[in-house]
């Protein structure tokens, strides 16, 4: 194990041993949300997704599962003595960095749709982190998602990008334009071209169907 990713475990077992107390750490609720969404993010840097059956990248993978467990187990703890943070007083970032969080936590189904009750109970209308989470868990749960945020590499090419199934294309594009959403062709090269990946020769796939 690297010293940086032995100081990120340590990081992130101090974060979860309760060594900030509550009331510190919901007064500064946006500057811890900000240090556990660094280690999320830090880890998956790490990972190269053009050679991802690397035993290094095998070790890294199952490092970074070990941290998201870690900041979900954190990130409860304040959600549960915090609440869910709110942009008005915690920051528009502070959001993001929980939801960041959430969305990696797909080892606790149950967490993410407290947290997706609670984000709709703001009532601000069906936001980006809503859609991509009720897409997040439409999947685990083997439902058909309905905004078609969520992609899958089918073999061993991570470039092979494919859309989880959806309930019915024509309807998916249509809530993506009401949300001012990119079409689906072109938010998977969006996807593609973060990942490095070639833009596909052909723009249009068969319709994913439920399984």
């Amino acid at each position: 194990m690297s010293k940086t990713t032995a100081s990120l475990l340590a990081a992130a077992g101090l974060l979860l041993s309760g060594t900030v107390s509550a009331a510190d750490s919901c007064e500064r609720y946006a500057d811890t949300l900000a240090v556990i969404a660094s280690t999320d993010q830090a880890m998956r840097q790490r990972l190269d997704s053009r050679h991802s059956d690397t035993p290094e990248n095998r070790q890294r993978l199952e490092q970074m599962l070990l941290v998201d467990r870690v900041n979900t187990e954190r990130l409860k703890d304040l959600v549960g003595r915090c609440g869910w943070p709110d942009k008005a007083r915690h920051g528009a970032r502070a959001v993001h960095h929980a939801w960041l969080v959430v969305q990696h936590a797909m080892h606790d189904i149950a967490f993410q749709k407290q947290v997706l009750g609670l984000i709709e109970a703001r009532g601000e209308g069906v936001t980006g982190e809503f859609v991509s989470l009720d897409d997040r868990i439409a999947v685990a749960e083997k439902r058909p998602q309905r905004y078609g945020t969520q992609l899958f590499a089918p073999g061993s090419n991570h470039c092979a990008l494919e859309f989880e199934p959806f309930d019915d294309r024509d309807k998916v594009e249509a809530r993506r334009a009401r949300l001012k959403m990119p079409p689906l062709e072109e938010y998977r090269r969006m996807v593609l071209k973060v990942q490095n990946c070639p833009e596909p020769s052909g723009s249009e796939h068969a319709d994913p169907t439920p399984r």
